[in-house]
């Protein structure tokens, strides 16, 4: 297979500690799910909005997502609680907004939620849940990656997802068949992976 030499086209921006804005272009492209993370707070609702929900393992199950450690959400995530994962379908966009912001002084105790197993709180109208449990928490810079034991699935019926891409929210459209004789055989190989208890 040939190989193109130079540098890929388009502005190549250079980005460190002192620079993470090139970094935060990039990612801004990845289009990512959206979930909301949910446990109780002082006995009360509490969560946030992640489009970093990532399943690690199936055996045994376990999903990771990212936390801030300046989010007030952060000294309440120890090992042992439980955690509601919701991922929120295409008619959920307020839900993202609400968690994506401070919870204020009335907190989420206007939210509908429904408890789930184990106890955890989950939104209903949802794609699917997840029920789980913080197994560790791994300092990472500015954030503390979050890996969870999971311990049920939840689905309701397939519906469009809500995605998050390049700072605007976006639907899942499926991408029309391609013709056999136009479709380019691969020449290396690719590991699917199609987590069971997923579908985030």
């Amino acid at each position: 297979m040939a190989t193109a030499t130079g540098a890929p086209e388009g502005a190549v921006q250079q980005g460190g500690a002192a620079n993470p804005e090139p970094f935060k272009a990039a990612f801004r492209r990845l289009a990512s799910g959206v979930c909301v993370v949910m446990f109780r707070r002082h006995g009360r609702p509490h969560g946030f909005t992640a489009t970093s929900v990532t399943s690690v393992s199936m055996a045994p199950p376990k999903a990771l997502f990212c936390v801030g450690t300046g989010n007030d959400s952060h000294p309440h995530l120890t090992v042992g609680t439980p955690i509601g994962i919701s991922l929120l379908s295409a008619t959920q966009r307020p839900l993202s907004d609400r968690f994506a912001g401070k919870a204020g002084p009335q907190g989420y105790d206007d939210v509908e939620t429904v408890e789930g197993p184990g106890g955890v709180l989950l939104l209903p109208g949802a794609l699917a849940h997840l029920s789980a449990r913080v197994a560790e928490l791994v300092p990472a810079g500015d954030h503390s990656i979050v890996v969870c034991d999971l311990e049920a699935a939840m689905l309701a019926e397939e519906a469009p997802p809500l995605l998050h891409f390049s700072r605007a929210y976006h639907a899942l459209a499926p991408l029309p068949a391609a013709a056999e004789a136009t479709v380019a055989k691969p020449d290396v190989s690719v590991e699917r992976r199609e987590p069971a208890l997923m579908r985030r």
